[in-house]
């Protein structure tokens, strides 16, 4: 499955999908906590109301580009 395949699924499928990707991290904005997975070839975000909790869409990318927002939260142990 590519990016473009995963953003065509419908709403229950994307879901379901992203429950077979790994966690990578996540972080806050203005009105949304986001959770960014690897799902093999690509990168999917999933975006929680923040006052809701409940998801209120998901994005599928496959270029680093936008995975540079969770950099500033990265704590690396050593």
């Amino acid at each position: 499955m590519t990016s473009n395949d995963f953003n065509a699924l419908k709403y229950y499928e994307k879901t379901e999908a992203v429950l077979n990707g790994t966690f990578l991290a996540d972080r806050l904005n203005d009105h949304h906590y986001i959770k960014l997975y690897n799902l093999n070839s690509f990168y999917v975000e999933v975006f929680f109301d923040d006052r809701s909790h409940l998801i209120t869409h998901l994005r599928a990318f496959d270029h680093t580009f936008f995975v540079l927002p969770y950099l500033n939260n990265l704590q690396i142990a050593v």
